[in-house]
C-alpha cells in the first residue's frame, strides 16, 4: 500500500496537515506515516558539544510517544485508513530521506505558516529543504489550508517536453480522487512560440484526455509571480511544480525574495521531481 508521510511537531499547522493527509489517504486508499523528529538536546563546554546522555533519553521518547497517543485520540476519522507512528532521533531531513527509500513513501505532506521559533525551524525552512533534496512529492501546506475541497489544480509546464508519464499520473490520480480541473499553465520571459507550444500540448492530450484539464499560456516577466498571479485569477487551491522546470530550485538558492515566495505562497504547493 501506498504511504503519505506527515511529519509531526504537535503544533497547529502539523494537526491541519494531519486532517487533510488522512482524507487524502481514504480518498486514494494510502497509509500513514505520522513521524516526529525526536531532537536531542546538546550542551556546550570549552566549546565542545557534549550530547545529552544524561538528559533524559528515556523520558523524552516516553513524552513523545505519549504526545503522538494523545494527538491520535484527537483525530477519530484516523481509524479510517491504516497508519502508524514513528519516532527517531536526527535531522528531520535526513530521517525522512531514509525513511522514503526504506518506507517506499509515496507523498510527504507538509504543514507551514503559523509556526514560530523552534517550530518554525522543524516545519518552515526544512520544507524547502525537502522538496529541494528529497526524491518524493512534497505538498507544502500552508496552515488552516484544506486541499480536500479543491475544484482547480495549477500544472506549471515548462513546455519544452513532456512531463514523465507517472508525474502526470499522479497528478491526473490527485485530480480525479476530489474532482478537481488541472490548468496547465506556462509562463514565458520572451516571445510565445505558439507551434512549439501546441506541440507539446498535443503530446500531453493523450495522456491526460479522461482528466478534465485546460492548457494556458502566459508572458510575464517574473516567473514565480507570475504563477501566483495565474493562481488567484483561476482560483486556483494547489499549485504543483516539476523541480527541474524554470531553474526553480537553482533561483531558491541565490535570493532571498524567491525562497520567501516559496514560504509565503497563498496556496498549497507541491513539488515534484523526474
Amino acid at each position: 500500500m501506498k504511504k503519505i508521510l506527515v511529519p509531526i511537531d504537535f503544533s497547529n499547522c502539523s494537526r491541519n496537515a494531519l486532517k487533510n493527509a488522512i482524507k487524502i489517504a481514504e480518498k486514494l486508499n494510502m497509509e500513514l506515516m505520522l513521524y516526529h523528529s525526536v531532537v536531542v538536546p546538546v550542551a556546550f563546554a570549552d566549546g565542545a558539544p557534549i550530547t545529552a546522555v544524561d538528559m533524559g533519553f528515556e523520558e523524552m521518547e516516553a513524552h513523545a510517544e505519549s504526545s503522538m497517543q494523545k494527538l491520535a485520540a484527537e483525530f477519530p476519522d484516523l481509524k479510517r485508513v491504516k497508519y502508524s507512528n514513528m519516532l527517531q532521533y536526527g535531522s528531520l531531513q535526513e530521517s525522512i530521506s531514509e525513511l522514503v527509500e526504506k518506507e517506499e513513501v509515496s507523498l510527504i505532506l507538509m504543514g507551514t505558516h503559523g509556526a514560530s521559533g523552534f517550530e518554525a525551524a522543524l516545519l518552515g525552512s526544512n520544507a524547502y529543504h525537502v522538496m529541494k533534496h528529497v526524491d518524493c512529492p512534497v505538498i507544502a501546506l500552508p496552515e488552516n489550508s484544506d486541499i480536500t475541497k479543491m475544484k482547480h489544480i495549477a500544472f506549471a509546464g515548462d513546455y519544452q517536453s513532456v512531463p514523465n508519464h507517472d508525474v502526470l499520473q499522479f497528478v491526473m490520480d490527485f485530480a480525479r480522487a476530489f474532482y478537481a480541473q488541472i490548468h496547465i499553465i506556462h509562463i514565458d520571459k520572451g516571445d510565445v512560440v505558439v507551434k512549439d507550444q501546441i506541440d507539446i500540448a498535443r503530446s500531453m492530450e493523450r495522456y491526460l484526455k479522461n482528466t478534465e484539464h485546460t492548457f494556458h499560456f502566459r508572458k510575464f516577466d517574473d516567473v514565480e509571480e507570475g504563477l501566483v498571479a495565474f493562481a488567484k485569477e483561476q482560483n486556483i487551491e494547489l499549485l504543483v511544480m516539476i523541480a527541474k522546470h524554470h531553474g526553480f530550485f537553482d533561483r531558491l538558492r541565490h535570493g532571498s525574495h524567491t525562497k520567501q515566495m516559496l514560504m509565503d505562497i497563498p496556496m498549497p504547493l507541491m513539488v515534484l521531481h523526474e
